[in-house]
């Protein structure tokens, strides 16, 4: 768990995915975007995705499948790289994190200009609204890496 001062700019508050709780075969990352709080948890046989600000908490249940579809996705968004001239400036999007319920919950883009490569987390809200909050890649990478150590643990054969 990552300890939530607002007296910074959260994006860039450090954000590390919590190791698996050897107890229960568990896992869970939390992560500070803006005024949003993403935590991605795992258990053997299923995963979950919070986004919960002041007001709000919505609740994603993902199968193993689609979020290791998702993670390697946002993962790639790594590779880029600034623009050589203003003529290659483009946007990358991450397809978004679909639940069972066939709900969407959140997608990055990257942002690529020539000076450098700059991160959005796209989330959607209740009312299907979406809002945009910039962030950094190390965010990103976190949340991917997360996301492909929560499939691990989803993936994992339920003990009786």
């Amino acid at each position: 768990m990552v300890a939530d001062d607002r007296s910074r700019r959260v994006s860039d508050v450090p954000t590390p995915a919590s190791a698996p709780r050897a107890d229960t075969g568990e896992q869970t990352a939390c992560f500070v975007v803006g005024s949003l709080r993403l935590e991605l948890s795992a258990a053997p046989g299923a995963a979950r995705l919070v986004v919960a600000d002041d007001g709000s908490r919505d609740i994603y249940v993902v199968e193993p499948n689609a979020l290791a579809i998702w993670a390697a996705a946002t993962a790639r968004l790594m590779t880029l790289m600034p623009a050589l001239q203003q003529s290659d400036r483009v946007e990358y999007r991450t397809p978004y994190l679909i639940d069972r319920e066939g709900r969407a919950s959140i997608a990055f883009e990257g942002l690529v200009s020539e000076q450098s490569v700059s991160y959005r987390l796209l989330v959607t809200g209740a009312e299907s609204k979406v809002a945009g909050l910039m962030t950094t890649g190390e965010i990103v990478r976190q949340v991917s890496e997360a996301a492909v150590g929560a499939v691990a643990v989803a993936r994992a054969a339920v003990r009786p």
